[in-house]
């Protein structure tokens, strides 16, 4: 009961690493597919306040200017956006990898510690035997 308690625990922990594991990604990739049409909206919309705010009190020369620089900073930001999320699939990417390689050291390690116990139980199982055929208590 306790070993099938433990199993299903297992199962759901791998279950959930399997979801999140589709999640991220999926999600990133939502996002950086939104991302050019919110930044669109968002430029068009910046750019029409900005004009009407600055029209009543500067020259057009003034507010095209900053226009720009508002445009670049947008421009810059949009592209650490893009940078982070690449930076996040190939981390999601690597996790993987390396969860990957931890499981299989850890199996291999069980195993030679499961092989190295069944020679220790045999080697005991042999003494038990010899000491009963001698007669020693």
């Amino acid at each position: 009961m306790i070993e099938q308690d433990g199993a299903m625990k297992v199962d759901r922990k791998e279950s959930l690493r399997k979801w999140v594991n589709v999640l991220v990604p999926a999600l990133s990739l939502l996002l950086a597919g939104l991302m050019g049409p919110i930044a669109f909206t968002l430029k068009s919309t910046v750019k029409d306040l900005v004009r009407q705010e600055l029209a009543g009190s500067q020259t057009v020369a003034a507010s095209e200017a900053r226009l720009k620089a508002h445009q670049d900073y947008l421009n810059e930001v949009l592209k650490r956006w893009a940078n982070d999320f690449a930076a996040v699939r190939e981390k999601v990417a690597l996790r993987e990898t390396n969860d990957y390689r931890v499981m299989l050291e850890l199996g291999n390690r069980l195993s030679s510690i499961e092989s190295k116990l069944e020679l220790l139980m045999e080697d005991h199982q042999r003494e038990k035997k010899s000491r009963g055929s001698h007669g020693d208590p």
